[in-house]
């Protein structure tokens, strides 16, 4: 059974930690330092394939982690960049961050993005040289990467599909006019899952066609299969509405289908009211010609457009595939001149947020997070650079304005640090 739906975490790779190091040769005094920077941890890209149909795959593996970057090492040598790690998704697959965002619709087949971004490695020591620091004994730890859940939604991406009460003939008009091969059988809900074909008519045209479990009444509110799946069709650009005319006894009696079909798919998605749509009425070899075909015309002077098909002597199958591959021209190239303008937009984001509690000032935001992160706390020279940081940040002016004093404590990003204006106090210093 198709799986269009999974939960997955990945977790890019953390930077090596820069090295701090000197050069200790014999005849060499004074060698200086030489510690090298660490490695960029592994970034995490998806990339869409058409050869990957489902999200199966994400079932049974739902975690995915890119390797860290090695450390820097003493005589200047700089870690290795760890290997990026790339996951492979069906063509048309949504991908909704922990927000509910969207982050990235995979659409095209080779498509690529960057989803977890690895850390940069950590800078050493001989990085930190300066005319007037020529001994610096200061190296940065490596940048955490970036770890994200995420929620991957398959739409299949098809440009013409197939909806209808269950054994309307769709299944036997998609093995008739395509080489795809589904399960046909005499009862309701022989289809399980969506089934795709390619459609071939002369000229070198082609168009993909879908087909996905019958719709029953109720089907909006959970009833029957085909409700589960009709997200597969919002992408397409032409709804083909199978009507089997065979059990109809009265014109009433197809109205009422009608009507049912186009109220569960309003009820489940206002995308498929813009969708064009076609009427078609199969099975039409096992009916009197005379009675469906008074019914056409009165759906047609109601605007409809509206064929008859019989897959299984092939009658109609010729003009009602010119008459698709005409409303799929038309809606492509309405589609193309309606493209919506793009609109400039920036945000500004606060680089960091400062809460008082019970004498505590709390320092939070993605920025400060990393800095913690990258900051050796237990070398003198690594907490003064991490306090020029919060001066350059501005930081320590909100800290002052909102009344910060000489011993209390500053926690930033779960380290606490006790402010003091000349030198540290108690474990750390800011």
């Amino acid at each position: 059974m198709i799986i269009d739906e999974a939960t997955i975490t990945v977790e890019a790779g953390a930077g090596g930690n820069g090295c701090v190091s000197f050069r200790r040769e014999k005849y060499v005094p004074r060698g200086g330092p030489d510690g090298g920077n660490g490695g960029r941890g592994g970034d995490i890209f998806l990339e869409a394939r058409t050869d990957v149909g489902t999200l199966v795959d994400f079932v049974y593996r739902p975690l995915y982690r890119a390797r860290h970057g090695e450390h820097g090492k003493g005589k200047n040598q700089h870690g290795k960049d760890a290997e990026s790690v790339t996951i492979r998704v069906p063509v048309g697959t949504l991908v909704w961050d922990e927000n509910g965002e969207l982050a990235v619709d995979m659409d095209r087949d080779g498509m690529r993005f960057l989803i977890a971004r690895g850390g940069r490695g950590g800078r050493g020591n001989t990085t930190f040289t300066t005319s007037t620091q020529r001994a610096p004994r200061l190296a940065e730890k490596g940048e955490p990467g970036e770890a994200k859940t995420l929620r991957l939604e398959l739409k299949l991406l098809a440009d013409v599909g197939i909806v209808g009460f269950p054994n309307a003939g769709k299944s036997t008009l998609l093995s008739r006019v395509t080489q795809a091969r589904p399960k046909i059988a005499d009862y309701p809900f022989t289809t399980l899952q969506p089934q795709l074909g390619v459609v071939r008519l002369p000229e070198g045209r082609s168009f993909v066609l879908a087909d996905v479990p019958g719709l029953i009444e109720g089907a909006s509110q959970g009833k029957g299969l085909g409700i589960r799946f009709l997200r597969h069709l919002e992408r397409t650009q032409v709804l083909l509405h199978l009507v089997e005319v065979a059990p109809l006894t009265r014109y009433s009696e197809l109205e009422s289908r009608i009507r049912t079909i186009r109220r569960e798919l309003q009820q489940h998605s206002p995308v498929f009211s813009t969708v064009p749509e076609l009427l078609v009425l199969t099975k039409v070899d096992a009916v009197s010609g005379q009675d469906y075909r008074k019914w056409m015309e009165k759906l047609r002077k109601k605007g409809e457009r509206i064929l008859a098909v019989s897959a299984v002597t092939g009658e109609g199958l010729a003009p009602f595939l010119e008459e698709v591959w005409k409303r799929l021209c038309e809606s492509r190239k309405k589609k193309g001149n309606s493209l919506p303008v793009p609109e400039a937009v920036y945000q500004a984001k606060s680089r960091f947020k400062i809460e008082k509690r019970e004498g505590v000032y709390y320092v939070t935001g993605e920025e400060i997070k990393k800095w913690v992160a990258m900051t050796n706390f237990n070398s003198w020279d690594a907490l003064e650079r991490f306090q020029k940081i919060l001066q350059r940040m501005g930081v320590l002016k909100e800290l002052k304005k909102m009344g910060l004093r000489d011993g209390d404590t500053i926690d930033c990003d779960g380290e606490e640090l006790v402010f003091g204006d000349e030198s540290p106090g108690g474990r750390h210093g800011a």
